[in-house]
C-alpha cells in the first residue's frame, strides 16, 4: 500500500471510531459545513462532491437506491475529507479501474475502510454479491484486499 491509501484507510478507521457509526449519512450530519444533496444526474453520474470556501456539496443521483446513494456518499466523503484540492471527479456508473494514488483510489480506499473495515473480512465468496448491492462494478473487489479488516475492538 501506499501513504495516500495507508491516509485514506487510518482517516476512516478515525471517523468510524470517534463517531461511533459506518453509516456515511450518520456520519455527514456530523459536519455542518457539508451539504448532501440529492440531484437528478442523468443516467450515469452517480454522484460528485464541490469544495468552495470550506463548504463542500456533495450531489447524488436521486435515481439511486438507498444502497447505492450509501456506497457512493461515502466515496465523496473520502474526497471531501482527503483530496479537497483536486478537481471535482465524478463517479460513473461505468468508470473503469481507479490509478494507484489518483483522488479516486484515495477515496475508493476511504469509503471500502469506512463501510467493511475492522468488522473481519468480507468472504471472499461473497464479495461480488456485496459489490452488486451497493451498485458497484466487480473490479472493486480488489479494494476488500486493501483495508484494515481487523477487529480493533469496536
Amino acid at each position: 500500500m501506499s501513504y495516500d491509501s495507508d491516509r485514506a484507510i487510518f482517516k476512516a478507521q478515525s471517523l468510524v471510531s470517534l463517531y461511533g457509526t459506518r453509516d456515511p449519512w450518520g456520519l455527514a450530519r456530523h459536519f455542518p459545513d457539508i451539504a448532501v444533496v440529492p440531484v437528478d444526474l442523468g443516467e450515469d453520474i452517480m454522484g460528485y462532491s464541490l469544495i468552495s470556501r470550506r463548504m463542500a456539496a456533495i450531489n447524488l443521483n436521486e435515481k439511486m437506491d438507498e444502497k447505492e446513494s450509501t456506497g457512493v456518499l461515502a466515496h465523496e466523503l473520502g474526497h471531501v475529507f482527503l483530496t479537497r484540492e483536486t478537481r471535482t471527479n465524478y463517479f460513473y456508473k461505468g468508470a473503469g479501474e481507479a490509478a494507484a494514488d489518483s483522488a479516486e483510489f484515495i477515496a475508493n480506499c476511504f469509503m471500502f475502510q469506512f463501510m467493511f473495515g475492522n468488522q473481519g473480512a468480507v468472504n471472499p465468496m461473497n464479495r461480488e454479491a456485496v459489490l452488486y448491492d451497493y451498485g458497484l462494478p466487480n473490479w472493486m473487489s480488489r479494494y476488500f484486499n486493501l483495508i484494515d479488516t481487523e477487529d480493533m475492538g469496536s
